[in-house]
């Protein structure tokens, strides 16, 4: 998937930087060409960089059959793997043997990028988790308890008389919460992408 981006970000800069060069003045030297000569260079030019439907459709269908050439070559596998069983497709697929290579086929394809997702937003969650709990937690603080008894004193309710944090216990919660999530948020992501 990932390479897939970059060629793709690589078309748009080279086409980028093609419509730069031609906007710039950057041209052919065409003055030791006959009339003739410029004239079908010319046309094979436009021919060239015009962006027609027949263009268009024609790098729609190689892309359609890339994916398509994808999915054979996944069938081909199963169908390969059956073989050498000795099964037919369908019955092998529903076998645990044919689970497996259903799974470790998909694994080949698309195994990676789940991988990081799941793992990521494992990382993701953990992390933001950890930062709220620092931030909420009254563990560094100073705090005074009241005992009221409850249901004629079968037991007791705790309630919070007062609490009091030291201004450095607070400035230490809010740079640690802060630090937690910066660096959760850029290992998460870079996990995920």
């Amino acid at each position: 998937m990932k390479k897939v981006i970059a060629i793709l970000a690589l078309c748009v800069a080279t086409s980028a930087f093609a419509g730069v060069a031609s906007q710039n003045g950057a041209y052919i030297d065409t003055s030791k060409l006959s009339k003739a000569q410029i004239a079908e260079l010319a046309a094979k030019a436009e021919e060239m960089g015009a962006t027609t439907p027949v263009n268009v459709s024609a790098t729609v269908r190689q892309e359609a059959e890339a994916w398509g050439t994808l999915g054979a070559n996944m069938g081909k596998a199963m169908v390969g793997a059956a073989r050498e069983v000795g099964v037919a497709s369908n019955e092998f697929a529903n076998t645990s043997l044919g689970k497996v290579v259903v799974g470790i086929v998909a694994y080949k394809v698309v195994g990676k990028d789940i991988l990081g997702v799941i793992f990521g937003s494992m990382i993701l969650v953990i992390g933001y988790s950890l930062a709220i709990w620092m931030m909420t937690t009254r563990r560094w603080s100073d705090v005074t308890y009241e005992y009221e008894p409850v249901l004629w004193g079968m037991y007791k309710r705790q309630r919070v008389v007062k609490s009091h944090t030291d201004s450095d216990v607070v400035t230490s919660k809010v740079l640690g919460a802060g630090v937690l999530i910066l660096l959760t948020t850029v290992v998460g992501l870079k996990t995920i992408f």
